[in-house]
């Protein structure tokens, strides 16, 4: 029987975590997961919404009283205006990112991504017959843009979107507000989708986190956003997103052909932690957590001659160990150092000597996962 693709994980990162979450002595560095734990009080949600019978499918859009809680957050919190119907509930924001690809760029359409990017973006065009180009984040410029575009066109493909994530996965890279305009004009322009992807949008280390879609509104803008990272809560599988209606009802459609709805009682607490603001003590506890551990990592980088990217925001430190195949280098040290690590390769071509690791562990776990990392790297280098 013919596949369109193989039935296998094509990510070395996915295979790493496979076989990192079957050992409990595994010090896991490679994942998006926040060491924090939600609050005790929210096992209360779950239960009222299993007594208020949420068991039930809700709407294709997601539940209406949580789309109007998003819709005060977007405003009070992101600057965003919208109406309930530019609003949708979807199981992650990954699924909102894989709906948006496939209803714009599903035929073979061309996505702009960062180089490097989140791999997730890559795999999510592959799977739905989109294609992607990798721009460096520190030259999206409209002219870099534009060039990008007429390089496409002369291959024969269409431009459809241009994905923007701040603080970005893996670099924590942030873009500066006339970078962000010169996006909106350039979409504007040639009437191009912008893809915000604004999952660390809490975890800004200067100054205030911006929306692109509070500049100019959102007319060529759909808006990422999700309840994972905020709440340490990756397992809830609730995200949504904020655009122009004809594509938000396109992703609805999308969204009721692949899984129907999200879950309703997890959209319930979704509901219950936007409006307790629990997010403001969480927050400032990781916030908190995380510049302590990139100045831990950072004077480890320093002390090894490695290098770094500094980031800007997010949850990762991205280090480059010169003269490694970071694939092969990533699957040894889980085996002999029981390390687990993102290799670079996963984020672009151009990034076989890097590694991606979290910064949102312990303290204790950084210092031995970059302990161990090092007593390594001496033995593999040399």
């Amino acid at each position: 029987m013919k596949l369109l693709f193989e039935p296998k994980f094509d990510l070395y990162v996915d295979i790493i975590t496979s076989e990192a979450k079957k050992s409990r002595d595994i010090i896991q560095l490679q994942w998006g997961e926040l060491a924090s734990v939600p609050p005790e009080r929210v096992k209360d949600f779950f239960v009222e919404a299993f007594e208020k019978g949420l068991t039930h499918y809700s709407l294709p859009h997601g539940d209406l009283m949580l789309r109007e809680v998003i819709r005060r957050k977007l405003r009070e919190r992101n600057g965003i205006v919208a109406d309930i119907d530019n609003i949708i509930v979807t199981a992650g924001g990954t699924a909102a990112i894989s709906f948006v690809f496939r209803v714009v760029a599903g035929d073979g359409g061309f996505i702009i991504v960062q180089d490097p990017s989140w791999f997730g973006f890559s795999g999510i065009a592959r799977y739905v017959g989109a294609r992607i180009v990798r721009l460096r984040e520190y030259d999206y410029s409209y002219e870099a843009l534009e060039r990008a575009k007429s390089e496409i066109r002369r291959l024969g493909g269409e431009l459809r979107i241009v994905v923007m994530n701040y603080p970005s996965n893996p670099t924590g890279y942030v873009f500066d507000i006339e970078t962000m305009k010169e996006v909106i004009d350039f979409a504007e322009d040639n009437d191009i989708l912008i893809l915000s992807d604004e999952a660390y949008e809490d975890y800004v280390f200067e100054g205030k986190h911006i929306s692109t879609a509070s500049i100019k509104g959102f007319s060529h803008i759909v808006s990422v956003f999700t309840i994972s990272k905020t709440y340490s809560f990756t397992g809830l599988r609730i995200g949504y997103a904020v655009g122009p209606k004809k594509i938000i009802d396109a992703m609805a459609l999308a969204q009721v052909h692949t899984y129907i709805s999200p879950p309703s009682i997890n959209q319930y607490v979704a509901r219950r932690l936007l409006e307790e603001n629990i997010a403001k003590g969480i927050v400032e506890k990781n916030l908190k957590l995380l510049k302590q551990n990139l100045a831990v990592v950072k004077e480890f980088v320093e002390a090894n001659e490695w290098e770094i990217i500094e980031p800007k925001g997010g949850i990762y430190a991205f280090i480059r160990l010169p003269g490694i195949n970071s694939a092969e280098f990533s699957l040894r040290l889980l085996r002999e150092e029981k390390v687990a690590v993102a290799p670079g390769i996963d984020f672009g071509e151009n990034w076989k000597e890097w590694l991606r690791i979290t910064i949102a562990k312990s303290k204790e776990e950084i210092q031995e996962g970059l302990k161990r990392i090092s007593r390594f790297y001496r033995r593999f280098h040399h």
